[in-house]
């Protein structure tokens, strides 16, 4: 079922910094990297209209530009919901330093896929010196080993804020960078007869911020070094956000809980808090730590189940800011004779979500069968009348 959920998020949310920015050339053919520069357009998408602020992005010949460490998120996080939002809530993040208005999307460029990886991977003073997360402990077993020094760092994403200038050329206005820290540490360990063995390190929360604020500012260290692209990360802020991941077997997605702005040519300043958080619905910690949107929801679950005879699974998640909720989804699956049982759902479904809700955040909706096909989609945005839409 929780595969299911980050689907609304993604239906709903568009994506739409000084130096010229092009796309990376191959090192072998330099002689060609003035004419490529020339003849290449870059544009951003035409704006669209839309209930959210979004970010618009920058196209390079007509196409969107994908980021060096593309698909690298999914072989490192586990769980999809913890990579969806780690790349959402950054976004959230990037609106608090450059304005949608003023800003342009890209998705980054500077961090090169080896280079990352070795980032990720543990210190080793020979074989690995850039590696952010802590050597390997002393011990007699491999277990004890890794018990003793557990990885933190799970990823790290980065994302690009282009302005343009007086010409209309896109520049780089800015960096975010995100973070994505364990909450546990699994890993394993091989035996003699080449079986493997699956261990799991729960960290402090303590350590985890502590880890966190001194990765941070060791990316921006590296980042503002002098031989990377000529040191003009120097000229420019470079935010980073600090996110903690949810266990394997949890049914909501973690949170961002720190963030910091480094000021051209400045290392990290002020961390900030972030008073983020989900829950999910139906939940006995949504009872009693979210008890209103959990009484609404129930209502709400309540008047679903009585659609139709046969059983209807109704789930969602709420994200909460400062202790307010901020969006809901939810997730309804069904099975269904025909597709008139599906538009006389969808339209039940609108109708109760102005009924059992407030009104005064967004709700989205996902209708899908058994088999995990998604057949409608209901969006209630703040302050208005629901949107639906059913699938031919």
């Amino acid at each position: 079922m929780k595969k299911r959920l980050y689907v609304v998020f993604l239906c709903f949310f568009l994506l739409a910094g000084c130096m010229p920015l092009l796309p990376p050339q191959e090192e072998e053919q330099p002689e060609q990297v003035e004419e490529e520069q020339e003849e290449q357009v870059v544009e951003a998408v035409p704006e669209v209209s839309t209930a959210d602020r979004v970010y618009r992005s920058v196209l390079y010949d007509g196409s969107y530009m994908h980021g060096e460490s593309r698909g690298f998120g999914s072989a490192v996080v586990y769980n999809r919901l913890d990579l969806e939002h780690l790349e959402l809530g950054l976004q959230r993040i990037a609106m608090d330093y450059f304005d949608p208005d003023r800003y342009f999307f890209r998705e980054g460029q500077f961090i090169k896929r080896d280079e990352l990886n070795a980032w990720l991977m543990r210190y080793d003073a020979e074989k690995n010196p850039l590696g952010l997360n802590p050597p390997l402990a002393e011990g007699e077993t491999m277990k004890e080993r890794e018990e003793r020094q557990p990885r933190f760092l799970s990823h790290i994403l980065e994302h690009n804020y282009l302005v343009q200038d007086e010409n209309g050329q896109f520049q780089l206005g800015g960096i975010v960078i995100g973070l994505s820290l364990n909450s546990v540490y699994h890993f394993r360990v091989e035996d003699e007869q080449g079986r493997y063995h699956f261990y799991e390190v729960p960290l402090s929360d303590e350590v985890v911020e502590q880890e966190g604020m001194k990765a941070a500012q060791e990316v921006v260290n590296r980042l503002r070094d002098e031989s990377r692209e000529d040191g003009v990360f120097q000229q420019i802020p470079i935010v980073v956000a600090l996110f903690k991941e949810q266990p394997r077997d949890a049914a909501i997605p973690g949170h961002f809980f720190a963030k910091a702005e480094a000021e051209p040519g400045q290392d990290i300043q002020k961390w900030q808090k972030i008073n983020e958080r989900y829950y999910l619905f139906p939940s006995s910690e949504a009872d009693e730590e979210a008890r209103n949107e959990a009484d609404q929801f129930q209502r709400f679950q309540d008047d679903i189940q009585t659609f139709f005879d046969s059983y209807i699974g109704v789930v969602g998640i709420g994200r909460y800011e400062d202790n307010q909720i901020q969006e809901l989804s939810i997730d309804i699956q069904s099975s269904y004779e025909g597709k008139a049982e599906i538009v006389a759902l969808s339209q039940y479904i609108a109708n109760q979500l102005q009924e059992r809700f407030t009104g005064k955040y967004k709700i989205s909706v996902v209708v899908s069968s058994v088999s995990g096909k998604t057949e409608a989609i209901i969006v209630q945005n703040r302050g208005e009348e629901p949107f639906v839409h059913v699938l031919s």
